[in-house]
């Protein structure tokens, strides 16, 4: 079970270290930002994930012009990964606060 004040990010299948993570294009360290368990990277630090929807009334009320408060920017990381000893690059990976997982034990 991951710690509940860590923020998570899913590996992509079948990536393997070295890893080079960036927060907000901000480079990560191993150990001192961030760490490896299993299939995840489970930040410390918290991170900003990104809201899926608005919604239909929000979105009605941003079209006329009315103020909407709570929008808040997501944080992004990317990761450099290597797979079967090739280099590659994931963008945007989604960010998992720390009660989403709680609810998914």
């Amino acid at each position: 079970m991951a710690d509940p004040r860590t923020w998570n990010v899913a590996l992509p299948e079948g990536a393997k270290a070295p890893f080079s993570v960036w927060v907000n294009g901000e480079p990560r360290h191993e150990g001192e930002h961030y760490t490896v368990e299993g299939r995840w990277l489970r930040f410390t630090t918290p991170l900003v994930p990104k809201v899926k929807s608005k919604g239909f009334g929000r979105k009605m009320a941003l079209l006329a012009g009315v103020g909407v408060y709570g929008d808040q920017k997501a944080d992004v990381v990317d990761l450099r990964y290597q797979v079967g000893g090739r280099v590659q690059h994931a963008t945007e990976l989604p960010i998992i606060p720390p009660e989403a997982l709680d609810a998914d034990s």
